[in-house]
């Protein structure tokens, strides 16, 4: 089996965005680096493990956001 017949027909159409640092990751949270540090530590949020870099995709910033929002009552 070749490498193309191996991946998921929507993993082959779905563009890969930029991985996000941890730095990049807790600006666009709003929150510190050691915060964000904590919560990967505590597997609060899924990470990517490239090496030794500890690396967030951008999806999963906005699955961390929708799951954290609580609405309004009213």
């Amino acid at each position: 089996m070749s490498w193309h017949e191996a991946i998921p027909p929507s993993f082959a159409s779905d563009p890969i965005e930029p991985l996000l640092d941890v730095n990049r990751a807790a600006h666009l949270l709003g929150i510190s680096v050691k915060t964000l540090r904590d919560w990967i530590q505590g597997r609060r949020i899924d990470y990517v493990k490239l090496g030794t870099r500890v690396m967030i995709r951008p999806e999963t910033i906005r699955q961390f956001v929708t799951s954290n929002t609580r609405r309004a009552a009213g």
